[in-house]
């Protein structure tokens, strides 16, 4: 198949979840033998776009006309803005080249591949992981009905493509209510790199080193990722519950942004370290150190519909884990005893320091390998869009 794939996630560096979702799908579609041509943000030199191209046989077209990222400010009105800019690249893309098949990831360029659908008669696969609007209902600058609005753009784009993944029930579910036929719809789930997030990889030595860092007789919290106003609040209470309680336990927060930044001025204290930002292939090592993972949320229109990747990253290392009572972690994981979920900020202190003295379950390990590694995400899917397209040709 002759694949355009489509995201507003940059390819490469990988900047987050999303960005690690799309690179291992592009990856097993080349493995598979198909011919990939990428087009996302990119803020690379033109040498260091031709390494990409030559060393993962791909190629690149690159759309940048501003800086795109999920830290921006204004970030609502940017990502609007960049999908009806998007709209005369794809275009241009269409007109220079015929395609089977046009991948899409989440609806912010969803949009733009959908009104132009009339033009070409590629097959249409749009894959989701969240909503935009998901973001914008917890931020009260923009106006409740224009985030409605856009809610109701989101769930009508998907019933112009030809094939929908989604990563939890609760997506589907969400898009059938807007419309969208069922069959079209398939739970796919997000994935987690078992090569790296594999608790054998560290050595003894690099574990020792994180532990004698920061305290080696210490009990370890640990979290990564964004810290912004979903979390912040509840980790600041929870921090400060816990160490209350048991002084034993230490916290390390990876991460970024500016409620990062807050966040650590606000919180001194020998119990919290915050370490900053820590490129992708490092986390397992702090993991590994680490004795219990958390996830502090909040409750919100978002976070009750996806799957953390940083839920399957500690599970996939081991690592017991406490998070709020979220919809999708409790209907695909609730059964599960590796993973406690949490109403209250005292149920959730209480949790930590019980799974902190809990040992690494080989259990989450196993079921990260057998059911969530990106390659057999990544490999269902593919197949999955194969037999379709097969089945057009046919």
């Amino acid at each position: 198949m002759k694949v355009l794939f489509l995201s507003n996630e940059q390819y490469l560096p990988l900047s987050g979840g999303g960005s690690i979702g799309n690179v291992r799908i592009v990856e097993n579609l080349v493995r598979r033998g198909h011919d990939v041509t990428v087009a996302t943000p990119l803020y690379l030199g033109e040498e260091e776009k031709r390494s990409i191209e030559r060393k993962h046989n791909i190629k690149l077209r690159p759309f940048s006309p501003f800086y795109i990222h999920k830290n921006i400010t204004f970030r609502g009105p940017k990502y609007v803005l960049y999908s009806l800019l998007f709209t005369f690249h794809l275009a241009r893309l269409i007109l220079s080249g015929r395609y089977d098949v046009i991948f899409v990831r989440n609806c912010l360029l969803g949009f733009p591949a959908a009104l132009l659908r009339p033009f070409n008669r590629s097959m249409h696969v749009l894959s989701m992981t969240d909503f935009l609007t998901g973001f914008l209902y917890n931020n009260k600058t923009y106006p409740r009905l224009a985030v409605n609005h856009l809610y109701y753009i989101e769930r009508l784009i998907p019933q112009f493509f030809d094939m929908v993944f989604v990563i939890t029930p609760e997506m589907k579910r969400r898009l059938i209510s807007g419309g969208c036929q069922p069959s079209k719809i398939t739970v796919s789930y997000d994935g987690v790199d078992t090569r790296i997030f594999n608790p054998e990889r560290p050595t003894a030595g690099e574990i020792g080193e994180m532990r004698y860092r920061y305290g080696m007789e210490a009990r370890m919290a640990f979290f990564h990722g964004t810290i912004d106003d979903h979390a912040k609040t509840k980790l600041k209470e929870i921090i400060k519950v816990v160490t209350a309680k048991n002084r034993d336990i230490v916290f390390l927060l990876l991460g970024q942004g500016k409620k990062y930044d807050e966040l650590k001025g606000e919180l001194e204290s020998s119990n919290v370290f915050f370490p900053g930002y820590v490129g992708h292939e490092d986390i397992p090592k702090y993991i590994a150190a680490a004795n219990v993972g958390i996830i502090p949320y909040e409750n919100n229109f978002n976070s009750d519909m996806i799957l953390t990747l940083k839920l399957l990253e500690y599970l996939s290392m081991g690592l017991p884990v406490v998070s709020t009572d979220l919809k999708s972690i409790r209907e695909i994981f609730g059964g599960y005893d590796f993973i406690r979920l949490s109403g209250t900020t005292q149920e959730f202190a209480e949790n930590i320091i019980a799974l902190a003295e809990r040992p690494k379950s080989q259990e989450a390990v196993e079921l990260m390998r057998g059911r969530y590694s990106w390659d057999m995400i990544t490999t269902d899917m593919i197949e999955a869009v194969e037999k379709k397209s097969a089945g057009r040709r046919g």
